[in-house]
């Protein structure tokens, strides 16, 4: 029988994951219009504008959310203390932002950061509005109603882009959009689960809190290190335009991952924590969680690397051909991205909080020589670098995490095996069918061929070496 937990983690999953379908595929189309109307040197200058205005925004709270959401047990008292820490420490970080505008501009030597970071530091002090409420949100498992949220915010900042780009604003539609969508966070997380108070906190309050934010706030700035030492490596060695490509590249190969996994890692993390008293429940939620993961990642960007001359041609247009060879080489490195992430929820909810900075660290130190000696060779070298340093550091590191959580070795290769052998059969069939269909149909109509012959191969296999798989998640979903 299943339990009321796993009932409302999987019912969590499947409301936010309905609604973040439908907002995400809204908001695809919108960003494939704004691609199209924008160059990429737009794209290159948002690209070095965020790298530290992401940087800031991952250490604003100091580890707040994740206090909240992980906490046994949280009075009123505390609430008012955390919420004022974070709201306190979101504005000191967006006065550095402003600040520190021509630093940014002076390092990458491009003069038109300075306004573009300067009106982004506005959205520490949004962020600051809704952190807290979110986090409480995610820690009462209340995932549809944060999903309603985050679809009409998600909405709302497509609609400014394409309205944005289509008067001819060029980079600031990005911004726009990036603002407006933190704006509507703040009004509406407010509204949905209400949590202002003086930003006055009672320090004492926090005690035995403080260590486990800390260690937060490492975790979150080697994470962030590892996946924006990129940017900052492209943009010294490779100039705007190039890294406008790159960053495109990046963005479309990063969408699934981007929009589908904070849903689970949220709901992980939520789930987790309630569990973390129950060792064996814990084993069976991250081996359940290592093939859900598996069985969309691996067919969704091996897929999209199959397809890539097809779907660039088709939605971005001939322009942007130079993105097909980086984004290919993305897609490869992805799926182990997608798994990696289970990761850090799982140490942290069970206590473990210094394994995963140790494990971030040693994946940052991977990535970042590289990335080094990638780049040397341009754009498609620099997503080479990600493949070199990302895959084995993300082997030994997903090992150790295993022997951490207890989980044995080779129930977590079982779980990942077949959608990794599955996918690669179907990238084969497709990339064999392409000789066949590529010079006898319209670029849009091999698409599409192509497409429904990768779902086929790989539902197909699926159902012959893993039928299980399939009855148990729509038995799950029955019952939820």
């Amino acid at each position: 029988m299943i339990g009321a937990m796993t009932r409302k983690v999987v019912a969590s999953l499947a409301w936010q994951g309905a609604a973040t379908f439908v907002t995400h595929l809204a908001s695809w189309l919108s960003t494939l219009l704004v691609i199209r109307l924008l160059s990429p040197s737009d794209y290159g200058v948002l690209a070095m504008g965020t790298l530290v205005i992401g940087f800031l925004m991952l250490i604003g709270d100091l580890g707040v959310g994740a206090i909240v959401v992980q906490a046994p047990s949280l009075r009123r008292p505390q609430l008012q203390a955390l919420f004022g820490v974070a709201f306190q420490t979101y504005l000191l970080v967006s006065v550095i932002a402003f600040a520190s505008a021509p630093l940014t501009a002076a390092f990458f030597a491009e003069p038109r950061l300075i306004p573009i970071v300067r009106a982004l530091s506005l959205s520490f002090v949004l962020a600051g509005l809704y952190s807290v409420p979110q986090a409480l949100l995610q820690r009462e498992l209340e995932f549809d109603r944060k999903a309603r949220v985050d679809m009409l915010a998600t909405l709302g900042a497509s609609a400014s882009a394409l309205a944005l780009a289509f008067g001819g604003f060029g980079v600031w539609a990005l911004v726009g959009a990036l603002l407006v969508s933190h704006a509507f966070r703040a009004v509406a997380f407010q509204i949905v689960r209400p949590c202002l108070f003086l930003p006055f906190p009672t320090l004492a309050e926090l005690r035995g809190m403080v260590h486990f934010g800390g260690l937060v706030t490492l975790d979150r700035i080697l994470w962030f290190g590892y996946t924006s030492v990129d940017v900052a490596v492209a943009g010294r060695w490779l100039g705007g335009a190039l890294v406008g490509v790159y960053s495109v590249a990046l963005s479309l190969a990063s969408m699934p991952l981007d929009k589908i996994m904070p849903i689970v890692t949220q709901v992980s993390f939520s789930a987790l924590s309630r569990t973390q008293d129950d060792p064996e429940r814990l084993r069976r939620g991250m081996l359940c969680a290592l093939e859900l993961v598996s069985l969309f990642a691996f067919p969704t960007f091996l897929g999209m690397a199959a397809v890539a001359p097809e779907a660039i041609g088709v939605f971005l247009g001939p322009k942007w051909t130079d993105v097909v060879v980086p984004f290919q080489i993305l897609c490869l490195v992805l799926p182990f991205r997608a798994l990696g992430l289970l990761f850090s929820p799982a140490l942290f909810a069970t206590g473990r909080p210094r394994s995963s900075v140790e494990n971030n660290a040693a994946t940052l130190a991977g990535v970042a020589l590289g990335l080094l000696v990638g780049v040397q060779w341009g754009v498609a070298g620099l997503c080479a670098g990600w493949l070199a340093g990302y895959v084995p550091v993300f082997c030994a590191v997903a090992s150790r995490s295993l022997v951490m959580l207890q989980i044995p070795l080779g129930r977590a290769v079982a779980a990942m095996a077949t959608p990794l052998g599955a996918g690669m059969a179907m990238c084969i069939g497709v990339l064999g069918a392409r000789s066949l269909v590529a010079g006898a149909l319209p670029q849009a109509a091999a698409l599409a061929v192509l497409s429904l012959l990768g779902v086929a191969i790989y539902g197909i296999l699926i159902s012959a070496f893993r039928p299980q798989v399939l009855r148990s998640f729509w038995l799950v979903g029955e019952r939820v």
